[in-house]
């Protein structure tokens, strides 16, 4: 710090050392000022302009404009300091006292500005020690609290699905665990911001003793914890984090959740990713994914709730069935349907703001959302009477207290009112007697006076009496000289003219102050009736959070019901005989992207005992992919709770699914197709089990044809022989169906033969195919004939060639003709990639009509 520094700079100086790490958001006046690196970074970041004053570089944004640009840092993975003006000097004599008031985090928003309604925002923490390994995470925003423990020999599976799973913004680490190599490989190509902690805030001890400080226990037995649980270990971190970032009291983190495996169907990152879940594998948005399909919730806490539910499917049978009954019962009355979907469409985040309100930022829009939602969820409680298994509140207590809730709020927040309790509108008129009068004041002052000077008038018999003001004595009783000897003792004389005397009166004076203090006031009653108010919600958490997560449930319920409406599904029938049925089953991503009708739907037979065990053989390009992604997606729909694309569908519970299809290079981790294929494969050896569905495509391509067919056969005796799961293995390695396991059979994608020409039927048959038709496949992806009539020319040579010598012998090809770029795309192709690279709105329309005959031309002379 320069010695020369300005008592401001000095003091940005004490407050940007005190919260290293964060961007300093530094109020003066009505702009937010950064200033040094803070303002170097932050300026290429935002891209805006870099100055100079006094030595000093600094950036600046407008105070009310900060939210955006506090949102574009956040998605940057920057924390931001917000420092503000607390007091000002008196006199206006030296400079404003300014804190740091709050620091905004990626994995601590709260404000509904920054956040995506339709999913969660999550912190987390991992730490440990030599007894094993807690993964906890958090969503202040909903106040969602969870979390779990692995051992060491799990870490790279559990920490990896966990991560995928859970899509942190931000994760508090144990520093000490990036000395393994294991972990610290897994968390250094991380999307996330990370949050690097020494070891001695991860004792277990502490975490207890914080936990047990938040929720207000002796014990966390009631939790269901024991205090020897590794689990505990990180949660505490998290609770402290939040904390001193929010600097506020969590109330509304009441709960902490153990989770496991156990409970749910497990899902590994592999498998996650490649069914397409949540994210696509293109650019990870939610197009083209099962959420996209499924996703009809009208509702954010019913938006949240099925991403939730599609990344736990259920594994007990009676939970999954509940559920298919509630959406069966839904999907029967499609009146009800329709009006469900129309009353929760009214429902705002409760969820979120409960927090707001348990964190003391709530304002006044935020309780009339409240309210608003309340009275929706009245309604529709009303209509859910009848259906004695599902209620949005847990009693008749439960519906009197956030009735009354409804009352209060009703009654006494303005239906339109200000965002910043500082300016006032936040009070509805009548609710408070005090609050009308100084509003009565302020608006009908000249109505007071004259009511007051007619008392006057009548008390005194002074008939001519005025009121009137200046600046110099505000108001006062003007009395002419010829009344001067009526004026009472009362009346205070201010002043004497020549025409007549002034006076005031107490009363005058107090209707004075009253009236030129009146917005003042109004707006200090109506700021403590309003935090009297939000108080009051505050101590209705519990019955808002468990309102809001019955919303989401019924929300995601008849998304489920809605979806099989639009899209036909039928409801599936769950046991647990280890058989595995679907009649004309259907992929729901496809399908929903294809006119009606057009998708070609496929059977499943699979049992336990003799057939457990599919060899699919076939072209590429015929729907082997699809065909093995529908069945495991139909699968994890019935045990979420959904309906599904099928005629018929009898599934057996299952314990987890492996989806194997498709690989690409890992750059990041430094690993190659091959590698990543055979880790997700020996991920598959090591965990499925009997009761697991294994979906393996193309195990083996990524290594010279031998190696890769020994791999692939090694693999298949395995699974048939030592763990014995369902499982669908898809091969271009046509030597596999000569496999002799009473287990297993083949089938095969349907193709029609049409001379030389193929036709892909996409229909899966029974038995092996006898063709890979690579040939047939390069010829329609566009490779110019002469590279086809060589490849069949080939082909030939090496079917009948015995030995490599013979092959060494095949003569070159005659054909020297050069192939120009233009020849290496079907002429389709060609003028679709002419198209594309055509600026139409810098053309005539005599260009453009010359360009469609030539390309006519062209298309004619093939």
């Amino acid at each position: 710090m320069a010695s020369n520094d300005t008592p401001m700079m000095k003091q940005y100086n004490r407050l940007k050392s005190e919260n290293k790490g964060s961007v300093l958001f530094f109020r003066l006046g009505d702009f937010y000022e950064m200033f040094n690196q803070d303002a170097v970074e932050v300026s290429k970041m935002l891209n805006i302009t870099l100055t100079r004053r006094g030595g000093v570089q600094m950036c600046g944004i407008p105070y009310h404009s900060a939210p955006n640009y506090i949102g574009r840092l956040l998605a940057q993975g920057q924390k931001i300091a917000i420092c503000e003006q607390v007091e000002m000097p008196v006199g206006g004599k030296g400079i404003a006292k300014r804190e740091v008031v709050e620091i905004i985090t990626p994995g601590t928003i709260v404000d509904e500005k920054f956040l995506d309604s339709r999913s969660n925002n999550y912190i987390a923490a991992f730490g440990g020690d030599k007894k094993g390994l807690s993964f906890s995470y958090s969503d202040l925003s909903t106040g969602e609290f969870r979390t779990t423990s692995f051992s060491w020999d799990e870490r790279s599976d559990k920490l990896r699905k966990e991560l995928a799973r859970v899509s942190p913004k931000e994760l508090i680490l144990q520093e000490t665990l990036l000395e393994d190599d294991t972990l610290s490989q897994i968390l250094k190509d991380c999307s996330f911001l990370l949050n690097r902690y020494p070891e001695w805030l991860f004792q277990l001890d502490t975490s207890i003793e914080r936990l047990k400080q938040q929720f207000q226990v002796n014990s966390l037995k009631g939790f269901g914890f024991e205090e020897s649980d590794i689990s505990l270990l990180s949660p505490g971190v998290i609770l402290d984090y939040i904390s001193e970032k929010s600097k506020s009291y969590l109330p509304h983190l009441r709960n902490l959740e153990f989770y496991s495996d156990s409970d749910y169907l497990n899902l590994d990152e592999s498998t996650q990713k490649n069914l397409e879940i949540i994210r696509n594998l293109q650019d990870s948005s939610k197009n083209y994914t099962l959420l996209d399909v499924l996703d009809y919730t009208k509702s954010p806490m019913g938006g949240r709730n099925l991403r939730r539910w599609l990344t736990h499917p259920l594994k007990d049978i009676t939970e999954i069935d509940k559920r298919h009954k509630k959406v069966e019962f839904i999907y029967q009355s499609q009146t009800m349907l329709s009006t469900l979907r129309d009353r929760l469409s009214n429902i705002l985040d409760i969820e979120r703001l409960t927090s707001r309100v348990a964190m003391d930022k709530a304002h006044g829009k935020d309780l009339i959302a409240i309210k608003n939602s309340i009275k929706e969820s009245l309604e529709i409680d009303l209509l859910l009477e009848e259906w004695s298994d599902f209620s949005l509140f847990k009693n008749t207590e439960d519906r009197c207290s956030l009735e009354g809730l409804y009352t209060v709020l009703e009654n006494s927040i303005d239906d339109e009112p200000s965002i910043l309790i500082t300016e006032g509108k936040l009070i509805k008129n009548g609710y408070n007697s005090e609050v009308d009068r100084y509003r009565n004041m302020k608006s009908q002052s000249k109505t007071i006076l004259d009511e007051y000077l007619e008392e006057e008038k009548r008390k005194t018999g002074i008939n001519n009496l005025k009121i009137k003001y200046n600046k110099i004595l505000g108001y006062f009783f003007e009395v002419s000289k010829s009344n001067i000897s009526q004026v009472p003792e009362s009346f205070i004389r201010r002043q004497s003219l020549v025409n007549g005397d002034r006076f005031t009166t107490e009363k005058l004076n107090d209707l004075e102050v009253e009236i030129n203090n009146s917005h003042s006031k109004v707006v200090e009653l109506e700021k403590a009736l309003f935090l009297k108010i939000r108080d009051l919600v505050k101590d209705k958490i519990t019955n808002l959070m468990a309102l809001s997560v019955n919303i989401g449930e019924l929300d995601t319920l008849q998304s489920f019901s809605y979806s099989a409406t639009v899209h036909g599904y039928i409801k599936p029938e769950l046991n647990k005989s280890g058989s595995l049925e679907i009649v004309n089953g259907r992929h729901p991503v496809v399908e929903a992207h294809l006119p009606q009708g057009e998708f070609i739907s496929n059977d499943i037979k699979l049992n336990s005992t003799d057939r457990n065990f599919a060899l699919i053989t076939g072209p590429n390009m015929a729907g082997k992919s699809t065909y093995l992604r529908q069945v495991a997606l139909i699968v994890l729909m019935a045990q979420t709770g959904s309906y599904v694309p099928a005629d018929s569908a009898k599934i057996s519970i299952v314990d987890r699914i492996f989806c194997r299809v498709g690989a690409s290079d890992n750059l990041a981790r430094g690993e190659s197709t091959f590698l990543v294929e055979m880790n997700e494969t020996a991920n598959i050896l090591r965990t499925a089990t009997e009761e697991s569905l294994v979906i393996m495509d193309e195990v083996g391509r990524g290594t010279s044809t031998n190696d890769g067919l020994s791999i692939a056969w090694a693999i298949c005796e395995y699974i048939l022989s030592n763990i014995k799961a369902k499982t669908l293995f898809a091969t271009h390695y046509h030597e596999l169906t000569e496999l002799k396991e009473d287990n297993m059979f083949n089938l095969s994608m349907a193709v029609k033969e049409t001379g030389k020409d193929i036709l892909f039927l996409r229909k899966v048959i029974e038995g092996a195919s006898n063709n890979s038709y690579g040939i047939h496949v390069a010829k329609l992806a566009g490779v110019p004939n002469e590279v086809i009539e060589r490849a069949n020319e080939l082909l030939e040579h090496i079917i009948t060639s015995s030995s490599k010598k013979e092959l060494s012998e095949i003569p070159k090809s005659s054909n020297k003709k050069k192939l120009y770029a233009t020849e290496l795309f079907s002429s389709e192709e060609y003028i679709l990639n002419a198209i594309k690279g055509i600026d139409f709105n810098s053309i005539t329309p005599l260009e453009a009509i010359n360009y469609v005959a030539k390309w006519q031309k062209e298309l004619l002379s093939e």
